[in-house]
């Protein structure tokens, strides 16, 4: 049973919609935790790559935790095959209100997808 506003029905209402977007190192549970404590309506998970995500149960506990009292939780991930985003997306859609695909990160581990 739902006990919180999906994304969408935030998003649909009139009140201003307060969004912890995703921030490398940050934006894990515990900081996830800490800003909802401040009203945070929708939080974001870093950046996870879904290669590894999708080939290491040590990586996907590495980089994906969450709990009853992180929701709605958007996850992120980096892909440079369309296979290994939606088998990621797979994965953690029991835990999650959504999946983002980043497609604007600078950093260099992404840019090496190209």
């Amino acid at each position: 049973m739902t006990t919180y506003k999906r994304p969408l029905e935030l998003l649909e209402g009139d009140s201003l919609v307060k969004i912890c977007a995703p921030m490398v190192r940050y934006s894990k549970l515990p900081f996830r935790t800490l800003v909802r404590k401040y009203d945070c309506d929708i939080a974001f998970t870093p950046m996870i790559v879904s290669e590894s995500f999708n080939q290491s149960i040590k990586a996907r506990h590495s980089d994906f935790t969450t709990n009853s009292g992180d929701r709605p939780l958007i996850v992120q991930f980096a892909a440079s095959q369309a296979k290994d985003f939606a088998d990621a997306a797979e994965i953690v859609v029991p835990y999650a209100d959504g999946v983002d695909l980043n497609c604007g990160c600078p950093q260099k581990c992404v840019t090496i997808f190209n």
